[in-house]
């Protein structure tokens, strides 16, 4: 990956889009695999429906402004109406929370199980025709535990046909295969550094015909472009250019960091995944024969990325952290995890919990040194 940016910043550092040059072209030409590469991995219609963003929570920001304040713009007098699940990132929460604020917005939370999982027929009860778009993340980032998208839009779909379905991608693609059109996504936010193994600074928004159709002739789109800049491709005029990509996407992209993400899902290893599948049930077997020690989501590795979060009685989980890497030098989370009513429908939202995660280059040995360390914290 590492290569693949310096040959880009030695070769092809041109702005894309913003001139006829060789470089220019080159940059753009690296612009344009990224969004190829990111559309074939979630089965996109086109390339053309990718937007491509400066990472994940800068997409969902995209959309979640976008859609309200086109509803805004369209007429609706009224407080838009959103649902959203409790399991939702403050990428999402905290964005819908500066319009719910000021009443701008009616926001509807739907709880989940024990495990984190949200019922299906609990989001479509939570809806009804009046409803502008559903956020439902594709695994909670706190617990790992995974929603089951495709049974959830189908439930909302006939309930709230009209209402956009918005997904936070970045706990899973690169983990977990995802389909766009079979899922029945409308708006889904991709972080390339997490799954996908690229450069921090890059992501992407993809968006279905529902929310901006390829003719604005016969439906406006559903999605407003609150950020105005320069495009390239529309020089002349005060206007934003009318078709995807560039209908949403203003200012210079982020090409060395879309070069490397091009180099790491090329790279990407299929085993990868079983192998961290592996090393997570390694820790929560390990973890559940220690006393006192409590994890939360699935009980086994079905249904959950390969984030575990538990917490240690009476140990405070900044605390557990904290001696883990000063004694153990080894590198967990502890808090909220920018979820805090995930945390509040676990029962522990004053104090959060520890979440460790294994990697690419995690070995047995390694999850033995943890549980080894986890067994002298809890013994003290």
């Amino acid at each position: 990956m590492g290569e693949m940016m310096v040959d880009f910043l030695n070769t092809r550092a041109g702005n894309p889009g913003r001139g006829g040059h060789i470089l220019a072209r080159a940059a753009d030409d690296t612009i344009e695999e990224a969004r190829f590469k990111i559309a074939k991995l979630i089965n996109a219609p086109s390339p053309s429906r990718v937007v491509l963003t400066h990472g994940c929570t800068d997409a969902l920001n995209l959309a979640i402004h976008g859609v309200i304040r086109a509803a805004q713009i369209a007429g609706c007098d009224a407080p838009v109406k959103i649902v959203a699940s409790v399991l939702e990132h403050n990428a999402v929460l905290r964005t819908l929370h500066c319009y719910q604020a000021h009443d701008a917005i009616e926001l509807i939370t739907v709880e989940c199980d024990e495990f984190g999982r949200t019922d299906p027929s609990h989001l479509a009860a939570a809806c009804n025709s009046d409803t502008a778009m559903v956020c439902l993340t594709h695994s909670s980032n706190a617990m790992g535990t995974i929603q089951p998208l495709k049974e959830a839009f189908e439930a909302v779909g006939k309930v709230a046909p009209d209402a956009l379905t918005l997904v936070d991608s970045a706990q899973t693609l690169g983990h977990v295969p995802v389909d766009v059109q079979a899922m029945g996504i409308d708006l889904m936010a991709i972080a390339g550094h997490k799954g996908l193994g690229g450069p921090t600074g890059t992501g992407a928004l993809y968006i279905s015909d529902k929310a901006f159709p390829d003719s604005c002739q016969s439906r406006s789109p559903r999605i407003y472009c609150h950020r105005r800049g320069g495009t390239g491709s529309k020089a002349p005029g005060l206007e934003m250019p009318s078709q995807l990509p560039s209908a949403l996407e203003a200012g210079t992209t982020n090409a060395v960091g879309f070069a490397g993400l091009i180099a790491a899902i090329d790279a990407a290893d299929p085993g990868v995944h079983d192998h961290e599948m592996t090393l997570t049930a390694q820790i929560i077997d390990g973890l559940n024969e220690i006393d006192g020690v409590t994890i939360y989501g699935m009980p086994g590795i079905d249904g959950r990325t390969p984030v575990v979060l538990f917490n240690l009685d009476g140990v405070p989980s900044r605390q557990v952290a904290d001696t883990l890497d000063r004694e153990y030098n080894i590198a967990s989370r502890a808090g909220s995890h920018c979820a805090p009513l995930a945390h509040i429908a676990l029962g522990n939202g004053d104090d959060g919990g520890i979440r460790v995660s294994p990697g690419p280059t995690t070995r047995a040995h390694e999850i033995d040194l943890f549980l080894q360390a986890m067994r002298k914290i809890g013994s003290k």
